[in-house]
């Protein structure tokens, strides 16, 4: 089992920044993010609405700032609706406009050893209505890497300038076939930063898709693709994961919670991953179909999902975590094993949605296994499934001799 090189930091998506309309409270907040256990929360702050808004651009996510514990990720727009000639900030002089403004928003006070993010999902928004990009772009696409990695470098060396040591990540991408859009910027604009970040959803996937098992095979395949040939990936961040509870593109609430606790818990045990951020805390809408509306962990009026309570289980056991080690099993199985102050635990579950297995361990006749946020059970064997199931194991560092079946 391997130690990680610093703790994993396990996030949330907030709306301070913008969107005052999708009805997010201070105070049930702070509060709800120090009981799920987040230790980040990621938000955003407008270059627009900071140029416009003069010495206080930035009210409620101040105030959100004062009332939690968790450390800001801010998200740097790159976009100017009022100005052609700055959204995005293609030309030197709206480059330098832009890091102006990265630079400035790093030396407010309430955002000093603040996290910053340069931009968000720029291969997606910096032009609109154009067909998806299948690679990093072509010359003279606003949406290509080589659009925007001259902007983030420049954004990423203000900020740095402004606040020494700061955590700056560049790429936020958004859906990135292949991921060769973010491979490209990572190329050239990862030694400017802190890590390159990314984000993933498979909520409109084919339905056996829209899984935790997904997503973890995605961010793997992100790795490799950043390492490249020398073998030697910049530090990741995922910024944005999650899956919408809406009816169209349907996922279930338990199936979220599955895939959210998967995803947080092989996370975990990932030590090239540094960074998780779910999106996002609450639902931002009422509408039961609109998927952007129905993304929380908790409803619109702050009432837990399923996911609220294995999301904060999965966060308490990746906390305890002295060490850690993952693999797949058979029949699809993930097997997470790991070392800690209480000692030594396996966190098993199934890829697959309705997949079933039974777990044995040789030497060990009875077992004593719960699922996260569930009842402990007790047996010869341990069942298995999609949700995770935590199983104590003996003291000592004997190798485990596991049967599948």
């Amino acid at each position: 089992m391997r130690a990680r090189p610093a703790p994993l930091i396990v996030g949330v998506a907030t709306h301070f920044g913008i969107g005052g309309e999708y009805g997010y409270d201070i105070d049930k907040s702070a509060r709800a993010i120090a009981e799920i256990g987040f230790d980040s929360f990621r938000d955003d702050l407008g270059w627009q609405w900071f140029d416009t808004h003069g010495q206080q651009p930035l009210p409620r996510l101040s105030q959100f700032i004062k009332a939690t514990r968790a450390r800001p990720l801010i998200i740097l727009g790159a976009e100017y609706p009022d100005r052609a000639d700055l959204d995005p900030p293609l030309t030197p002089a709206a480059r330098q406009a832009y890091a102006k403004f990265t630079a400035a928003a790093a030396q407010l006070p309430e955002l000093k050893g603040a996290m910053f993010e340069i931009g968000n999902e720029w291969n997606l928004r910096a032009a609109k209505g154009r067909p998806l990009m299948q690679d990093a772009g072509q010359a003279g696409d606003p949406r290509a890497a080589t659009a925007y990695v001259p902007a983030a470098i420049a954004g990423a060396r203000a900020v740095r300038s402004a606040q020494p040591g700061a955590t700056v990540l560049v790429g936020a991408a958004g859906i990135d076939p292949g991921w060769k859009w973010i491979s490209a910027v990572s190329r050239s604009a990862a030694p400017a930063a802190t890590g390159v970040s990314a984000h993933y959803y498979n909520q409109c996937e084919p339905g056996p898709r829209r899984t935790g098992d997904d997503t973890i095979r995605q961010i793997e395949r992100l790795h490799t693709s950043l390492a490249g040939p020398s073998g030697k990936a910049p530090p990741i961040y995922v910024t944005e994961f999650g899956w919408p509870t809406a009816r169209n593109c349907p996922v279930s609430r338990d199936q979220a919670a599955n895939n959210a606790a998967q995803f947080i818990l092989w996370a975990g045990a990932t030590p090239w991953l540094r960074g998780v951020w779910i999106y996002q805390l609450k639902d931002q809408g009422r509408d039961p179909v609109d998927i952007e509306a129905n993304f929380g962990i908790y409803d619109y009026d702050y009432r837990p999902k399923p996911a609220a309570c294995l999301v904060r289980e999965s966060i308490a056991i990746v906390r305890a975590m002295k060490g850690a080690s993952v693999q797949r099993g058979p029949m699809g199985t993930m097997l997470v094993l790991t070392r800690g102050a209480s000692g030594r635990r396996l966190i098993a579950w199934t890829g697959d949605v309705g997949a079933q297995a039974t777990l044995a361990i040789r030497g060990q006749p009875s077992l004593t296994a719960q699922p996260l946020c569930g009842q402990p059970g007790r047996g010869a064997t341990a069942a298995l499934g999609n949700r995770p199931v935590v199983i104590d194991l003996p003291p000592g560092d004997n190798a485990l001799q596991l049967t599948v079946g």
